[in-house]
């Protein structure tokens, strides 16, 4: 069983009405018998648009060599799906990057099957590190409180998995892995956000024309 640990980097929204989309996963596939990190994934993808504007690509280190071997959220999510293999829990830090994920599929009308076993390891380990914690800890602060030197660069996916994937290690005879399947109910909630979204983006088109 491998403990698939992943993360996700979304272009920066400028305004209401402006849907989220991702635009890199990064992920490490941990072997849970083994306690190692055994293989790696990541990929740009390209927003519906074509454009990365310049201060997302800033923020989550996006050369521009890595935005033309982008590929559509088809492709890469299909490409992620494919490497999981099958047998995993989807491990994440925070509860984020899980809505993400379902509010692009629905929105895309791609398949959930696969997504299934999610964890929110920020919890558990939160727990752990932080003795009355009633908040949210982040990766910076969970990783110096457990002693890990951080590796590459902050907000860029590939390295905020492995660094993820350190802590899990540390903490790997700890935590609880749960079974599970995405919901219909997340399913409908993500549908009715994306309406949102959209109705709020009408509005504000309506606004600007009327400038």
């Amino acid at each position: 069983m491998n403990a698939i640990v992943f993360d996700l980097e979304l272009i920066k929204r400028f305004r209401k009405g402006q849907l989220s989309e991702i635009v890199e996963i990064g992920a490490c596939k941990v072997s849970l018998n083994e306690k190692k990190i055994i293989d790696q994934f990541q990929i740009y993808i390209t927003p519906k648009s074509g454009y990365v504007s310049k201060s997302t690509r800033k923020f989550i280190k996006m050369t521009k060599e890595d935005l033309k071997n982008a590929v559509t959220f088809h492709q890469g999510i299909h490409q992620f799906a494919n490497w999981l293999g099958d047998d995993y829990f989807l491990c994440a830090w925070g509860k984020d990057d899980k809505a993400h994920i379902i509010n692009q599929c629905v929105r895309n009308k791609i398949n959930l099957d696969w997504f299934k076993n999610y964890n929110d390891i920020q919890k558990q380990i939160g727990e752990l590190l932080v003795v009355d914690n009633n908040s949210q800890i982040g990766l910076k602060n969970a990783l110096n409180i457990a002693g890990i030197e951080p590796v590459g660069k902050a907000h860029r996916g590939i390295d905020d998995a492995i660094n993820t994937a350190h802590l899990l290690l540390k903490f790997i005879d700890t935590l609880k892995f749960n079974k599970n399947n995405v919901t219909n109910k997340e399913i409908s909630q993500q549908f009715i956000k994306n309406k949102q979204t959209i109705q709020q983006n009408k509005i504000y088109q309506a606004s600007v024309s009327k400038q």
